[in-house]
């Protein structure tokens, strides 16, 4: 007979649209082998979204219900709810998906933490005031509360283990990335109006709209870019939704859109869109100040999409030497990066990098075997 082992999950991401760490979340549960050996108490305060409606037909998933007049609030749910019932049922191992424990776990309950950025250290500007005071509160606990923590990129694993001083032996990598074989599936679908609409060969952006994410720069980059060529130049098409981002800024954005009739912003893109939206671009745009890892860029490399990125170490990290790295810091690195996205498209030029080491059954079996070796050191 196969023991089976009892696993909680924060899966409070899987009650929202899909989010990089809804996706870490789902595509893992999905991809996890030796589903025999585990079942996972997914907790959340909300019901599940039906972007992540699949991942309850799992035969090893299990919807923890309840919660009360607590289930108002995420961190209250998680943070007082959670540890109440971990008093009264038994679980083998907890799985901190967003880089934060319940507070008080039971003292034999193994921990495993997802790391996933220092944003909260770098760049606490860029958070909602309620996540920053969460993270505050608990992430130094949780860090050293935990038996092992999976890091999403080595960039991220170091700057951890610098901050708090964990020790590297006790860490690991799992890079999320993609599902080639539903991706090449999704492009089989028959293209939506809005898609065919906008033509192919433009540039591409896809990511939340918010301060991290740079698209200030961005768009003085795509206002310098207009301007070199204003009777041939490509539309920019933003695939996301708007998120924390200044108010102001925003206005900008629509007003220029408005003016110009060059700037397109699809919200809530269904799955066979996104990947019908990299297949036509010409071109990818990522110019983040800072990221934990940077799944769309993974994405647009597996459709050979040439990209242009920050210049940030998790990037190099995805794209070696396949991709153009431009800084983003002043008004003449905006010029820099109009005049390189030009030169493209007078002269393009094929991609060739490998994401072979960023698919999602990979992270499931790193995630697997850590879990594995934690609860057998806990035997």
């Amino acid at each position: 007979m196969v023991k089976t082992y009892k696993i909680g999950l924060d899966a409070r991401p899987l009650s929202t649209r899909v989010s990089g760490v809804g996706r870490l979340i789902a595509e893992t549960l999905k991809a996890f082998p030796k589903k025999e050996k585990y079942e996972f108490l997914l907790f959340s305060h909300l019901p599940i979204h039906p972007d992540h409606k699949a991942v309850l037909d799992l035969p090893n998933v299990k919807w923890v219900e309840g919660g009360g007049f607590l289930k108002w609030k995420g961190g209250l749910y998680y943070n007082v709810y959670i540890p109440f019932y971990l008093l009264t049922h038994r679980l083998d191992l907890f799985w901190g998906s967003q880089q934060v424990l319940p507070p008080c776990l039971p003292k034999e309950l193994k921990a495993v933490l997802t790391y996933c950025d220092l944003v909260l250290y770098l760049y606490p500007n860029t958070m909602r005031w309620i996540a920053k005071v969460q993270q505050r509160l608990f992430q130094r606990y949780s860090v050293r509360r935990s038996s092992f923590i999976l890091s999403i990129s080595k960039q991220t694993s170091d700057d951890m283990c610098k901050k708090f001083g964990y020790p590297k032996e006790q860490t690991g990598v799992a890079y999320p990335g993609v599902n080639p074989e539903e991706m090449t599936k999704l492009l089989e679908t028959n293209l939506t109006n809005r898609v065919k609409d906008l033509g192919t060969g433009y540039v591409l952006s896809v990511s939340t709209i918010e301060p991290r994410k740079n698209y200030p720069f961005l768009l003085e980059v795509y206002r310098e870019y207009r301007k070199k060529n204003p009777h041939h130049y490509r539309p920019w098409v933003i695939v996301g939704k708007i998120g924390w981002e200044s108010p102001e800024f925003i206005e900008e954005l629509i007003q220029e859109r408005t003016l110009y009739k060059d700037i397109f912003i699809l919200d809530s893109v269904s799955d066979s869109e996104l990947q019908h939206l990299y297949k036509r671009a010409g071109l990818f745009l990522f110019a983040s100040k800072y990221e934990g890892f940077g799944i769309p860029m993974v994405e647009a490399l597996f459709h050979k999409l040439p990209c242009i990125v920050s210049d940030i170490p998790t990037f190099h990290e995805i794209g070696k030497e396949g991709v153009r790295y431009l800084p983003t810091e002043t008004k003449e690195n905006a010029k820099q990066w109009a005049e390189t996205i030009d030169q493209f498209f007078q002269n393009p030029s094929p991609v060739d990098v490998s994401v072979e080491s960023f698919r999602w059954e990979n992270a499931a079996n790193i995630t697997e075997d850590v879990f594995r070796k934690v609860l057998e050191e806990g035997e």
